[in-house]
């Protein structure tokens, strides 16, 4: 029998082309083929969500328990929770009164009222600058009193009181005094609502001199906390 060599090679050939097929079959009986992209395989993105490709969008029309996406809690609208900060207060006075019957030592609360048609939060404490007739100015430093979150619907007001002492005593009853050249005068005061940038100038209650202690470490003068308003 003549065999050539290139008989012997087209054998081999074809022995290997059977084997590579029954090898492929072999391996569709076992691990899945890789998923085609967009459903979550290789080329979906690395940690898709399974089906990811396939979800039905229920925002419009609700779920199973009858709860629309725009009320249901991670279903692509977060939780309403705890309403903004107060962007948008109004600064006054009101009367001041004197500290624990002292005559030197007087509080005078800051009334911030939310001007907006929504409800906000205001939290901590207001920034107050006292600025003096000889061009000076003295940042006011914090109290220690505790941070409470006060919650102020359209037209609600919070309350910031500062403490201030005079050079010389006031009248208990009026919060005035006589002419007076001594202490520190102040013109006007600066105040910006916590959480904001709104800062609002507002004329000085009265012509008496104050204890300028701006160096000091525990002054007479100083601004608390907001808390609900009087």
């Amino acid at each position: 029998m003549n065999i050539t060599k290139k008989t012997i090679q087209r054998a081999t050939m074809a022995i290997a082309a059977v084997a590579a097929v029954g090898a492929l079959g072999a391996c569709s009986t076992g691990n899945a083929a890789p998923a085609p992209q967009g459903s979550g395989g290789a080329g979906g993105g690395i940690g898709a969500a399974p089906n990811a490709g396939t979800a039905k969008d229920t925002s419009a029309q609700g779920g199973a328990d009858g709860v629309t996406g725009s009320q249901r809690t991670g279903a692509g609208k977060s939780n309403p929770g705890t309403p903004p900060n107060c962007l948008n207060l109004n600064v006054a006075w009101l009367n001041p009164n004197p500290l624990n019957g002292e005559s030197t030592q007087w509080k005078l609360p800051i009334v911030l009222t939310n001007k907006t048609n929504t409800t906000c939060v205001v939290r901590g404490f207001p920034g107050v600058r006292l600025n003096g007739e000889d061009g000076t100015t003295w940042d006011l430093v914090r109290s220690s009193d505790a941070i409470t979150p006060v919650q102020l619907g359209p037209g609600e007001r919070a309350t910031a009181d500062v403490t201030y002492s005079t050079a010389v005593a006031l009248n208990p009853e009026t919060g005035s005094g006589g002419g007076d050249p001594s202490g520190w005068h102040v013109a006007s005061v600066s105040i910006t609502p916590p959480n904001s940038t709104n800062t609002q100038t507002l004329p000085w209650v009265n012509p008496i001199g104050l204890v300028k202690q701006d160096a000091a470490t525990h002054p007479g003068t100083y601004v608390g906390a907001v808390r609900p308003g009087e």
